[in-house]
């Protein structure tokens, strides 16, 4: 049993992944952070991460080491491809029982965020087979 996370850099993704690791302390059980690589991530013309996407992978592992604490037990992993494929075949390779992404808050700087990562929180929770919670990003952007 473990839970999966969903990460980016967003705040909604931190926020996700503060609820993701609070929930995974209480359970007692893994939780395995899926960082789905966006354009961002990975070299210009790969489709899929690369050995050259080693360093950006270690730098986002300290990032999140940073954010969660100690009494954690958690992995993480850089895939590429559709995010909610990506989360849900995360959910099946580690037996998960529920996966957790954010949602941006509303307004203007949270438009572009929302149209991407509010149509993967939404189509997740249409094709998951398993629970899946949104959390909301914090208002003031922080967690």
């Amino acid at each position: 049993m473990a839970l999966i996370a969903g990460y980016d850099r967003h705040p909604a993704s931190r926020a996700a992944l503060a609820f993701a690791a609070e929930l995974a302390a209480g359970l007692k059980v893994p939780l395995v952070v899926v960082h789905v690589a966006d354009l961002s991530d990975m070299v210009i013309g790969s489709e899929q991460p690369t050995s050259a996407d080693d360093r950006h992978a270690e730098l986002e592992r300290q990032r999140i080491d940073a954010l969660l604490a100690s009494d954690v037990r958690w992995s993480y992993t850089l895939v590429g491809g559709d995010p909610v494929d990506a989360l849900i075949a995360a959910a099946g390779q580690y037996a998960a029982t529920m996966i957790v992404v954010g949602r941006p808050q509303q307004g203007i700087s949270a438009t572009i965020g929302h149209i991407v990562s509010g149509a993967v929180a939404r189509n997740l929770v249409r094709r998951s087979p398993i629970p899946v919670a949104v959390v909301p990003e914090p208002a003031d952007g922080h967690r």
